[in-house]
C-alpha cells in the first residue's frame, strides 16, 4: 500500500513532517464505504460491451463480412472473459483516501475544493491494458464529485487549471467543446486555458455556452477582449453547507487563472482572443481581489511550479497556488511556498497529467479570522481516479455522443488525409501473407492482434471511427499521430483486408513484395531480394524495453502502440513468446 496521503495543513503555522497528520482512502459516507451499487449509477452500471446476441446485427450495421463476424465473436469473447476476472483492489494498488491517521473518516469540512488540470485529451483512459488497471476519465471524476457533494454533503468548489486537449484540428475542437460542456454538467465554477486549448475554436465554443454557466476564467486571456463576457478574469464562489443556518456566513473562495510567461510565449496571435503578461494582468485585478476579501483565494497557473511560486510571492493574496505543468502525478503532500505570508503562507498544488488524479482540499474554520485567509485548517488528498469510482451514466452518454459525432464526420470531416508511407510502398493486408507464411499466420490468428479492429467494434459505443483508437487497431496508420497512410485502413466497406494489428504494421507495407512473389509483376533478382530484405526483422541480443535491455527496431515498433498510456506494464521479453514467429514458414 502506498504511504498514507491525507495531510492536515495549518493556515497559521508551518508544520514539520513530524507533525503532519496523515490519512488514507475509502468511499465513505458517515464512515462507511458504500458498495458500488450505491454509487451514482451503480445499481445499473453502463454497458461496456454490446450484448453477445446482438453481434450479428452489429456486424451488419458496420459492414463486417462472415470472417469479420467470426473475428468479432472472438474479440467479444476475449473482452467478456477479461471482464469476468477478479478486479485488482484499487485501495491496495493506489492507497486509501479521506481517512484520518486513526482510521476515522475526515470530519465534514466547511468547504472543499477539487483541483484538476492537464487532461490533455484523455476524456477516458485508453483501456487497452484494462480500465481497472488505469486511472482517469470524466466518468470517474463525475462520480467522485457526486459522492463528495451529493452523498456526503460537502460544499464543493471545482476548479480546473486548463489544457483539455493535446493536439489541434477538428477532433481537438470537438474534444475541447465536449469537455467544457461536461465540466459544466459536473459543476465546475472556474476552468482556465492551456496553450493548446487556445489553438481550438475556443471563441466559437464559448459563444454557445450559457453565460450563467460559462466557467472559462483567466486574468491574462480574454476571449475577444477582457470585457466581452465570454470569460471572466476573477470569480468569487460562495459555498454554504446544506445543513447550515440560512443566516450563517458562506465560505467565499476567490479564483483566477493565468498563463505563465513561458506558456504565453507558445501562444500564436489570434483575432479570437487577447493576452497580456501575467504580472500585468494580476496587477490589474489586484484591487478587486483585495476588495472582495475572500476567506480563501486560489491562483491557477498554466506554467511550471517555479513560475507559480514566483507569482505567489509577487502577489501575496493567495492561499492555494496551482501549477498545471508540474509533476506527472500530484505529490502526496502540498508544500508551503517560501516568501508568502497570507494565512501563514500559500501552498503549492500540482495536479498531474492526463486527468488521472484530482486533488481535494477540505477547509475547516477554526477561529474567527481577523484577516482574510486566517483562522483555517485544511486537509489535503491526492485522489486517484481508479475503478473504485463507478462510471457516471451522464458522462457515458456524453462520451457516446462524442463517438457518434466522430462517426458522422468521418476521416475527411476530421481533416485526415492519407499520407505517403515513409517507405513509399503500398499495403497489401495480412490475408496476402497467409498462404506463404503459414506458421506465422497460425500464431497471428491466436493472438489478440488478429482481432484488434473488432475489439473496438465490440465496445459500447464502438470506437473504430475514432482516429486515436483505430491508429493502433488496424493496418496502415501512424500510431502516435493518428493519421492514415495511403492504402491503409479506411473502413470495412472500403478496406476490409486491412483489419487487425497486422503483419505490415511491424514489417512494413508489402504490396509490391506480394505481387512479385505471386508472379503478378516481374522484377530482377536484385529487387526481389531487396523487397524481401526490407520486410525482414531481427531481434537483437537482449533486446527489450526494460532497464538493462537494449532498444532495437523490433521493440521500437511495439512501443508505437504499447506505450505508457496504452500499455503501461508492457515488457517485450515477457510478451514476445506469446506472439513469437520466425522464419519464412
Amino acid at each position: 500500500m502506498l504511504a498514507r496521503n491525507a495531510l492536515i495543513l495549518s493556515k497559521k503555522t508551518v508544520w514539520s513532517a513530524a507533525t503532519i497528520a496523515i490519512g488514507a482512502l475509502v468511499m465513505l459516507a458517515g464512515g462507511a464505504a458504500p458498495p458500488l451499487s450505491e454509487q451514482p449509477g451503480g445499481a445499473n452500471p453502463p454497458k461496456y460491451l454490446v450484448d453477445e446476441k446482438d453481434l450479428p446485427a452489429v456486424a451488419e450495421k458496420f459492414g463486417l463480412d462472415e470472417e469479420g463476424l467470426a473475428r468479432l465473436r472472438k474479440a467479444h469473447h476475449a473482452l467478456a472473459e477479461h471482464q469476468a476476472h477478479p478486479k485488482p483492489d484499487p485501495v491496495k494498488a493506489n492507497g486509501e483516501v479521506f481517512t484520518q491517521a486513526n482510521g476515522e473518516p475526515w470530519p465534514k469540512p466547511d468547504a472543499a475544493i477539487i483541483f484538476t488540470g492537464e487532461q490533455i485529451g484523455y476524456l477516458e483512459p485508453c483501456g487497452c491494458a484494462g480500465l481497472e488497471n488505469q486511472k482517469g476519465g470524466l466518468k470517474r471524476r463525475h462520480t467522485l464529485v457526486r459522492i463528495l457533494r451529493d452523498q456526503w454533503g460537502w460544499p464543493l468548489a471545482l476548479f480546473d487549471a486548463g489544457e483539455q486537449v493535446r493536439y489541434f484540428g477538428p477532433q481537438a475542437d470537438i474534444k475541447h467543446r465536449r469537455t467544457i460542456e461536461a465540466l459544466i454538467e459536473i459543476g465546475y465554477q472556474a476552468v482556465g486555458f492551456g496553450v493548446k486549448d487556445l489553438r481550438t475554436e475556443v471563441l466559437g465554443m464559448a459563444l454557445n455556452l450559457d453565460e450563467a454557466e460559462n466557467p472559462l476564467t483567466s486574468a491574462n486571456v480574454g476571449l475577444l477582449d477582457f470585457d466581452s463576457g465570454f470569460s471572466k478574469r476573477w470569480r468569487v464562489v460562495e459555498l454554504r453547507a446544506a445543513s447550515s443556518s440560512p443566516t450563517a456566513a458562506p465560505v467565499r473562495i476567490g479564483v483566477t487563472q493565468v498563463l505563465a510567461k513561458s506558456a504565453l510565449g507558445e501562444v500564436s496571435p489570434s483575432d479570437d482572443f487577447v493576452t497580456m503578461d501575467p504580472v500585468d494582468a494580476l496587477k490589474e485585478i489586484e484591487p478587486q481581489i483585495e476588495q472582495d476579501a475572500c476567506d480563501q483565494n486560489v491562483l491557477m497557473v498554466y506554467g511550471t511550479p517555479d513560475e507559480a511560486r514566483e507569482l505567489a510571492r509577487r502577489f501575496d493574496h493567495f492561499d492555494w497556488v496551482v501549477a498545471a505543468r508540474g509533476a506527472d502525478e500530484p505529490p502526496h503532500i502540498a508544500q508551503r511556498i517560501e516568501g508568502t505570508k497570507r494565512g501563514g503562507g500559500a501552498y503549492l498544488v500540482e495536479v498531474g497529467h492526463k486527468g488521472m488524479y484530482a486533488v481535494v482540499v477540505g477547509l475547516y474554520r477554526k477561529q474567527e479570522a481577523s484577516k482574510p485567509g486566517e483562522g483555517w485548517e485544511a486537509r489535503y488528498q491526492k485522489t486517484p481516479l481508479d475503478h473504485r469510482w463507478a462510471d457516471s451514466p451522464e458522462m457515458v452518454e456524453r462520451l457516446t455522443a462524442y463517438q457518434a459525432e466522430l462517426e458522422q464526420l468521418g476521416w475527411e470531416g476530421l481533416g485526415l488525409k492519407p499520407a505517403e508511407h515513409p517507405t513509399t510502398r503500398d499495403f497489401a493486408g495480412s490475408n496476402a501473407c497467409r498462404d506463404c507464411h503459414t506458421e506465422a499466420w497460425e500464431v497471428f490468428e491466436k493472438t489478440p492482434h488478429f482481432h484488434t479492429t473488432e475489439t473496438l467494434v465490440a465496445l459500447q459505443p464502438a470506437r473504430h471511427f475514432d482516429p486515436e483508437c483505430i491508429a493502433c487497431h488496424a493496418v496502415g496508420w501512424e500510431p502516435q499521430k493518428y493519421y492514415p497512410f495511403k492504402t491503409g485502413w479506411l473502413s470495412y466497406s472500403e478496406t476490409p483486408e486491412m483489419y487487425g494489428q497486422g503483419c505490415e504494421n511491424c514489417h512494413g507495407p508489402a504490396a509490391r513484395h506480394v505481387a512479385v512473389e505471386n508472379g503478378d509483376i516481374e522484377v530482377d533478382e536484385e529487387e526481389e531480394t531487396a523487397l524481401r530484405a526490407a520486410l525482414h526483422l531481427e531481434i537483437g541480443e537482449n533486446e527489450g524495453n526494460m532497464k538493462g535491455q537494449k532498444l532495437g527496431q523490433v521493440v521500437n515498433n511495439c512501443l508505437g502502440c504499447h506505450d505508457l498510456d496504452n500499455s503501461p506494464d508492457f515488457d517485450f521479453q515477457k510478451y514476445w513468446p506469446e506472439v513469437a514467429h520466425e522464419g519464412l514458414y
